[in-house]
């Protein structure tokens, strides 16, 4: 599957496009879960960077 280059131009196509559909979530809990599942997200990927970026380096030899 080839993905398009994501430029500013394709992601206004992508607002117009969500904008034309008009469709209301079936509840107001998805979007609060849709915020949690963007905050783990975002967690996890700065938790993983600091573990290594906080790696120990390996003595080096003399």
């Amino acid at each position: 599957m080839r993905f398009p280059r994501l430029t500013p131009g394709y992601f206004r196509v992508l607002q117009m496009q969500v904008a034309g559909l008009k469709a209301e979530p079936c509840s107001p809990l998805v979007g609060i879960v849709a915020t949690l599942f963007a905050i783990f997200g975002l967690g996890g990927s700065c938790f993983t960077v600091w573990k290594m970026v906080n790696q120990q380096q390996p003595p080096q030899a003399p």
